[in-house]
Formats: C-alpha cells, structure tokens, sequence
C-alpha cells in the first residue's frame, strides 16, 4: 500500500508514496501525540463536490478536503475501514486515511500515545 505509519517517541507520520502522494500533493503528515484527540476505524464517505485541493475521483480521495470550516486530510481509495483521527491545535481538523491493518493501527495509536503520556508524566 502507498501509505504507511511511523511512530515516533512524540508523534505519529503518514507516509505517502507513489501516485498517492501525488494526488495528496503532500509526501508526509506529521501529528504530535499530544494533538490527538481520538483515533477510530469508521466509514467516512465525502462528497466528491467538498472543497479540495488534491484529487477526487469516484471513491479516491487524496488530499486536503473544507469540511464544515475546518481543512482535514484524506487519503483512501476506499471509504469503508478506514482510520479517523480527529485533532486539536493541528493544521488539520482530522486525518482520514486508509491502511492495511486499520484496526491493529488503530489499537498502535492508542498505545503510542498512552505511552508518550506516560513518559512526558514521569519527566515532570
């Protein structure tokens, strides 16, 4: 798959490669752990008349996407399973994005961020 996540010891990076990246026209989304508010393995069709600056083709959407006033990213070939993480202080109001273990990625966010929170804790 063109996407993948990198976990950092303070953030989260969507990888995009190939034609993803461009039609995302973005090679890389980085979220500190601290800006998410959420993650979540949903369906999230668009409208293919939503405001953008990518691509939206049919089912594809790669890109940055107005959605109710607020940019969010989007990056599936398909709207079904896909990761949702919804952020504060961010550039973007969510991250949407399609990947092949959508819930074991999912379950690696959780921990991720649980982890990191831990840690900033015990450095205070």
């Amino acid at each position: 798959m063109s996407r993948s996540v990198e976990f950092t010891k303070d953030m989260l990076i969507l990888h995009l490669t190939g034609l993803t990246s461009i039609g995302a026209l973005r090679r890389r989304v980085e979220i500190p752990y601290t800006e998410i508010i959420q993650a979540s393995v949903s369906d999230f069709k668009l409208s293919m008349f939503q405001f953008r600056v990518g691509t939206s083709i049919a089912d594809v959407k790669e890109g940055r996407f107005l959605i109710d006033g607020h940019w969010c990213f989007i990056s599936y070939e398909n709207h079904n399973d896909v990761v949702v993480l919804e952020l504060r202080d961010h550039e973007f109001k969510q991250v949407v994005f399609q990947i092949d273990n959508p819930v074991e990625t999912e379950r690696l966010i959780a921990e991720h961020r649980l982890e990191y929170i831990k840690n900033r804790g015990m450095q205070q």
